[in-house]
């Protein structure tokens, strides 16, 4: 409705679970953290729980999406199930047999399953969504699951994700061997002031393709103090605020707007019902605090015992020295002031172009969004491969080689502290660019394929015997085999082939961009508005003939196995991330920053 106004590609704030707009506060980054570590360890409970509308769902399905190859996952997001429809579920999920009703069956062919992964080297995780709706019943037999084991390590690790009851239910009497199994737990807090402006910054940038979005500081934080900084009810405030700026034909959302729009959706009863509701109570309970105050005041001082200081002077005996009675004051306590004061509505300072107006203070530095460091490898002037990696550090390398990856395709890196204790570097590229509105696809070992996707490259890098990778990314290569990496904005190594083998053991990551944002592997599970992409993307690459139609014929597979063939990338007919990559590629209307001309 108002996306052409705003300059936005779609509304951005959406109440779908879309990880596209995934921000991590530092309550996310943790528990993202808390996963990954489970994960790796091998535990076999886990348990995440918060409120309604924190951001559980979206976290969760992130971090299926940043699982590796040698992990296989079941999603339950439905487990108002009993025990049996549950394991047939979980089943289905990875493609083992569910047939019939007996329990012992389907434990059997799901054990039979878990050992053949096991064996394989991969692991098996189960995520629970909406967990606190899971019966007592099923939670019994969750646990009889996490007993499918070998002597040395589980074959199956399970999550709960829930809302705070889950916990309660965990912590009863007739569960406390279930709960003895959670190793780890995490609650999910709602958003303070300043994520809640980063996150309404973030969620803009994404959807933008030329914001001209303005918000004003009391605007924020009107927002904020609605919300709670619950993310599904900023969205729904923030959502309604444009709208009704889209209506009055602005640009700029004030305070006014804001508030004006709070009340219209407090007035039909969408939200407010927990923290609005609270809030509508304090005035009365500090008018109760009083007359309790003035009631004590009165018990405790009887109105004949409190007098004018002028009376008490005129009564006194002047022959005898008196301490001096100090009067008792019948005013009522001054009514304590309110945790946020009001503040006037205009002038209102203006946020810059696309999102709200950073605080006039410094953040704290531990919430810096960029991790400080006492030296970063491009003040190292080098030329050579081997000097720079024997004096780079390994954190901040990673750190310089994404915000130069990022600076090739003109974004702004975005990085957050938390990506610091993030030890697998494939989920620290994708969380890192992903705030950035790109994607990454790993390659192993293969330098040609690098070649074909001519785009910028991320490559982790090894001295001989050295145990900490180091990171450059690759910005240019020319014909005679030269090579340009940067770290960084400035800083810069050439190198050539024979000299990059001796430290590239063969781990690299591309980061592109997805311009159409059409999802997943297509044809499988694609949506009508991707299969028409592709088609209006084949044919501004030279297949005329394409016929726009939300269908995925004979004649678009001959297309994409061609653009394949050409490209040297596996032909298959399917459109995948490599595939998406060659495609935009071959569309010279694309600003992309391709290694070789």
């Amino acid at each position: 409705m108002y996306e052409n106004f705003f300059g936005f590609k779609e509304r951005p704030f959406q109440l779908v679970p879309n990880p596209d707009y995934l921000f991590l506060s530092k309550s996310h980054e943790e528990a993202l953290a808390h996963l990954a570590y489970a994960v790796s360890q091998g535990d076999g409970f886990v348990e995440i729980t918060g409120e309604v509308g924190t951001g559980k769902t979206t976290l969760c399905r992130v971090f299926l999406e940043n699982l590796d190859q040698n992990t296989e996952a079941a999603y339950i997001f439905n487990p108002k199930l009993n025990a049996v429809q549950l394991l047939k579920a979980i089943n289905d999920e990875l493609g083992i047999n569910s047939k019939g009703n007996n329990t012992k069956i389907l434990i059997d062919r799901l054990n039979f399953f878990l050992m053949e992964k096991k064996a394989e080297g991969k692991r098996v995780i189960l995520v629970i969504d909406e967990a606190q709706n899971l019966s007592k019943e099923v939670l019994e037999q969750l646990r009889l699951l996490s007993n499918l084991e070998t002597t040395t390590a589980k074959l199956l690790q399970i999550i709960l994700i829930g809302q705070p009851e889950l916990a309660e239910i965990l912590d009863s009497h007739e569960l406390r061997q279930l709960a003895q199994r959670i190793t780890l737990s995490y609650h999910l807090v709602p958003l303070n002031l300043k994520e809640t402006r980063e996150y309404i910054e973030h969620r803009i940038r994404i959807a933008s393709r030329k914001s001209g979005i303005r918000f004003t500081l009391s605007a924020l934080r009107a927002v904020y103090k609605y919300s709670g900084g619950i993310p599904r009810l900023i969205n729904i405030a923030c959502d309604r605020s444009i709208l009704t700026a889209y209506g009055l034909n602005q640009h700029k959302i004030t305070g006014s707007i804001a508030k004006t729009s709070i009340r219209e959706l407090a007035a039909r009863g969408d939200i407010r019902k927990g923290r609005g509701f609270q809030e509508g109570k304090k005035p009365i309970l500090i008018l109760s605090v009083l007359c309790l105050i003035l009631i004590l005041l009165v018990s405790l001082y009887p109105p004949d015992r409190i007098r004018p200081p002028e009376t008490v002077a005129e009564n006194e005996k002047p022959a005898i020295a008196q301490p001096e009675e100090q009067p008792i004051s019948t005013d009522v306590p001054a009514e304590p002031e309110p945790e946020e004061p009001p503040e006037p509505e205009p002038p209102e300072p203006e946020v810059s172009e696309m999102a709200v107006e950073p605080e006039p203070e410094q953040p704290p530095a531990e919430e810096s969004d960029v991790a400080e460091s006492p030296s970063s490898p491009d003040e190292i002037s080098v030329q050579n491969l081997g000097d720079f990696m024997a004096q780079a550090d390994s954190r901040i390398s990673r750190h310089m080689a994404l915000g130069a990856a990022a600076s090739l395709w003109n974004a702004e890196a975005v990085i957050r502290e938390y990506l610091d204790n993030m030890e697998d570097a494939q989920a620290f590229f994708r969380l890192g660019t992903k705030q950035s509105g790109l994607l990454v696809q790993r390659v192993d070992g293969d330098f040609d394929l690098v070649r074909k996707l001519n785009l910028p490259t991320v490559f982790e890098l090894y001295l001989p015997n050295g145990v900490s990778p180091v990171y450059l990314t690759l910005a240019t290569m020319g014909g005679d085999g030269k090579m340009t990496f940067r770290s960084g904005d400035d800083g810069t190594v050439e190198t050539e082939m024979d000299e990059l083998e001796v430290y590239w053991p063969g781990t690299a990551y591309v980061v592109w961009k997805n311009f159409f944002d059409y999802p997943g592997s297509l044809p499988r599970g694609a949506t009508d508005d991707s299969l028409i992409t592709l088609k209006m993307i084949l044919r501004d690459i030279g297949f005329s003939d394409i016929e726009i139609s939300p269908v995925y014929d004979d004649q678009t597979r001959v297309a994409v196995e061609e653009i394949q063939e050409k490209h040297g990338v596996t032909v298959d007919g399917v459109v995948g991330p490599q595939t998406k990559i060659i495609l935009y590629n071959e569309m010279t209307s694309l600003d992309i920053p391709r290694l070789s001309p």
